[in-house]
């Protein structure tokens, strides 16, 4: 037995040294988690109008939390300055990460047992594997579990940010760079999660057993923006506004938690409570008792409301205009393509823009889709990625109309699978109990597959859906890549019909 597992030993050791590390760097760093950890911190909302009887001028001001002070006393200046604090979110990103890898070793017994072998050897042998879109996981573990890793790293960044920590939806510009700070970061720490050395790759070699598609690299930091940025409207206008009307406890610490669960998390990571929100009234202790004081004047007619939103523009007393053609789009998009020589195949991607003129911008690409309609213990994928301009002669405009033109490269992937082999090769292993190790893909399947470069050209309309959004309702493109046939998959000439959300970045 202790041959069988001998070299799982670094890979599980790197897991467990990740965890350890991140938590006990935090845990030297942070204060205890206590009943009354709240009541450490008096958070103020930015724009909290503070009446002269508030009870927050009588409570004592600590000299390491700052308890007790106005945000009027706090120099605006000094905050901007502070640096983004990266050992604390590297911590805590690799925290989360340890966290992730310790539940796929305690669950998965597939995963333990595919950590046998030369390390390094297999590790780059996953890495090089990486191809196509789809990764064979379910929709909800695609769509749903990684874009809400996603967030969670996103707000590690945040929460770690001095300069934008306390940003809400509305904040016009700040906002807006705030969350491309947020993607970075998440993209940073999920490319490292899939493909890094403290990875899915290097810990249990997933890409050597299952499929392994790009989905997560492209869907986990742009779908996890979506995400905040829901949590954050939700914020703005269902939890702060019930924060003006009860101190109920139990209610502030759910509304906080369920409609906002990936900061939540984050909170977690950085060995806080989940409900605490940086610039916001905390809900126990002396918290507690000075917002039931504001509720009852507030109610009483002798206090604002703990919660008055003020937009940045009146808040600096001077209008403030964005350009309404976007510096910066980043788009998420569904597409269908069929094959001119047969067959078609259904997938999605993401794209970056940067606009160089008023009418033209330049795009990169990735994208990828599955093959549909297979035959039986067959599957195929495509997966392009493209550099390109685009031409947009409307871009200020409600509705408007773009050409584009990309380069690059496409791959093809034909898989042979013998079902009855694999189910052979499960049965063997029995859960880990066989004398088998876990298959690996290439014990029962065979692939084909090409590289060639590729060209797509085509056009559609984008119509706008305020400042920030716009639905790109159709983008229909003509595909040529030169390469030749890959089994029965004739990927040479194609229509691709496609359909995305675009965020806009600059025009709030």
């Amino acid at each position: 037995m202790l041959t069988r597992y001998r070299n799982q030993v670094l890979p599980t050791m790197l897991g467990v040294f990740v965890f350890l590390w991140g938590g006990a760097s935090l845990a030297t760093q942070l204060p205890p988690l206590t009943e009354d950890l709240d009541d450490l911190y008096i958070y103020t909302i930015p724009t909290l109008p503070l009446h002269e009887n508030s009870a927050l001028s009588a409570l004592p001001v600590s000299a390491s939390d700052s308890a007790g002070q106005r945000d009027a006393d706090l120099d605006p200046d000094a905050i901007k300055n502070e640096p983004f604090q990266w050992k604390k979110a590297l911590r805590q990103g690799l925290f989360f990460t340890g966290f992730m890898h310790g539940f796929r070793l305690a669950t998965e017994p597939q995963t333990r047992d595919a950590l046998n072998g030369h390390w390094w050897q297999n590790y780059t042998r996953s890495i090089g594997e990486t191809r196509g879109w789809d990764d064979g996981d379910a929709f909800m573990t695609s769509y749903v579990a990684h874009p809400f890793e996603g967030a969670i790293f996103g707000y590690i960044e945040q929460q770690n940010d001095p300069r934008y920590s306390r940003v809400m939806w509305g904040d016009g510009r700040k906002y807006w760079i705030a969350r491309l700070r947020t993607m970075a970061f998440s993209a940073a720490m999920s490319t490292q999660w899939t493909l890094g050395p403290a990875s899915e790759a290097s810990i249990g070699n997933v890409q050597l057993r299952d499929s392994p598609g790009f989905v997560d690299l492209v869907g986990t930091p742009i779908f996890g923006t979506m995400i905040m940025i829901a949590e954050d409207v939700a914020d703005r206008y269902l939890v702060a506004p019930l924060e003006n009307r009860t101190a109920n406890r139990p209610v502030l610490a759910f509304s906080r938690m369920f409609l906002s669960p990936t900061r939540s998390f984050a909170n977690l990571m950085a060995f806080k409570y989940p409900w605490h929100r940086e610039g916001r009234l905390g809900i126990s202790g002396e918290n507690n008792k000075l917002r039931k004081e504001m509720l009852r004047d507030y109610e009483d007619g002798a206090g604002p409301a703990l919660f008055e939103y003020t937009p940045p523009k009146k808040r600096s007393g001077e209008a403030t205009t964005y350009p309404l053609a976007a510096p910066i789009e980043l788009e998420s998009s569904a597409h269908y393509e069929t094959f001119l020589g047969g067959g078609s195949c259904i997938g999605g991607g993401g794209s970056g823009a940067v606009r160089i003129k008023p009418s033209w911008q330049l795009i990169t690409e990735v994208s990828g889709c599955l093959v549909i309609n297979m035959p039986h213990e067959q599957s195929g994928d495509s997966m392009m990625y493209q550099v390109g301009a685009r031409w947009t002669p409307r871009a200020a405009r409600r509705v408007s109309p773009f050409l584009q033109m990309l380069a690059g490269g496409r791959r093809i992937t034909h898989e042979l699978d013998d079902d009855a082999k694999r189910d052979a090769l499960l049965k063997e292993w029995d859960d880990g109990a066989g004398p088998l190790h876990y298959p690996r893909r290439d014990d029962w399947s065979v692939e084909h597959q090409q590289n060639g470069l590729a060209l797509s050209a085509g056009g559609g309309v984008d119509i706008a859906l305020g400042r920030a959004f716009a639905w790109r309702v159709g983008n229909l493109e003509y595909t040529h890549s030169w390469l030749g046939d890959v089994d029965q998959l004739h990927a040479a000439n194609g229509l691709r019909l496609s359909s995305s959300l675009v965020l806009k970045i600059g025009t709030w």
